[in-house]
């Protein structure tokens, strides 16, 4: 009975992420109407390493051994897929946008094949071929020079980095605390954004609306989720939470579909759809051979 309580607990938590993720994706869409993508992410990892370098202190776990080479390239990715994410979502919006950047655990895939050697399983590669269908349909490949390739493109390298991300990460997670690993990371891309754009130079002139945007998207869209996820999967497996989490885009087309009357073609929501079920498939179907290890961040 207590086991099945702490099951019930850990989806709510893993839901309640996903709801905060997606909702803060169609929220980041209204700030970048008067930031840019750039300034969204730096402002993301300022808020997120406020709140959580506090947390992971409390909790200890900034004593770890830190492989300092791993977390600088961890924190270069989560610089790099935090800025391509935001260009995704503000050229070819946010379900689409965040539908391309959860292509990353089919590329963790690939990875895991050509690099690794691991075998998969043929589902995985035919939930694969299932995703690449639902991009070309996101991205209405047959309309031509119509479609925005460059909203595309970054929706690619959000998910290209989000892979590398997550591959690291969990080179990382063998040595220290999630929680960790975490907070040095959003530290470590801060610093990098410090130097790509100098904080004095950050625009102040942003209504107090985008204020509180940018403040909710490090917070309530960035460091909160975390660290439900991380409490879901201590009680889960990162199969069932990664299940879970491709309900993010959905609840993020929705969101901005409500909030701000962002609307999409059927043939692109088709291709949410495709790509969802495909990433489903892989994390729920191919956990032991396949398991991608969202608890070393997102």
């Amino acid at each position: 009975m207590q086991e099945t309580n702490l099951k019930s607990s850990a989806v709510i938590l893993a839901f309640t992420a996903a709801l905060m993720f997606g909702v803060s994706g169609a929220i980041a869409s209204d700030a970048l109407a008067d930031i840019s993508p750039a300034r969204a992410a730096q402002s993301r990892s300022i808020v997120a390493v406020i709140a959580l370098l506090p947390y992971a202190w409390y909790r200890g776990k900034l004593a770890d051994r830190a492989p300092w080479p791993l977390l600088i390239l961890f924190g270069a990715s989560l610089t790099a897929v935090n800025v391509a994410y935001y260009e995704a979502v503000d050229r070819i919006g946010v379900g689409p946008g965040m539908t391309l950047q959860f292509l990353a655990p089919i590329m963790v895939l690939v990875w895991m094949r050509t690099a690794e050697r691991t075998a998969i399983l043929r589902s995985a590669w035919i939930a694969a071929a299932v995703a690449l269908v639902g991009t070309g349909l996101i991205a209405e490949v047959w309309q031509g020079s119509e479609m925005n390739l460059f909203g595309v493109a970054a929706g690619l390298v959000a998910a290209a980095t989000f892979a590398a991300y997550l591959i690291i990460g969990e080179r990382l997670g063998k040595t220290m605390a999630p929680s960790g690993i975490m907070a040095y990371g959003f530290a470590i891309s801060a610093v990098m954004w410090g130097f790509l754009q100098p904080v004095w130079s950050f625009p102040t002139d942003l209504p107090a609306k985008v204020w509180g945007e940018l403040v909710w998207m490090g917070l309530v869209g960035t460091a909160i989720p975390f660290m439900l996820e991380l409490q879901a999967l201590r009680r889960l497996s990162a199969g069932f939470v990664g299940v879970i989490a491709t309900a993010e885009p959905v609840i993020g087309a929705a969101a901005a579909w409500i909030l701000f009357s962002q609307s999409m073609a059927s043939i692109q929501l088709l291709g949410m759809v495709l790509i969802v079920a495909s990433v489903a498939s892989v994390q729920r179907r191919g956990v032991a051979e396949v398991e991608v290890p969202l608890d070393a961040g997102r």
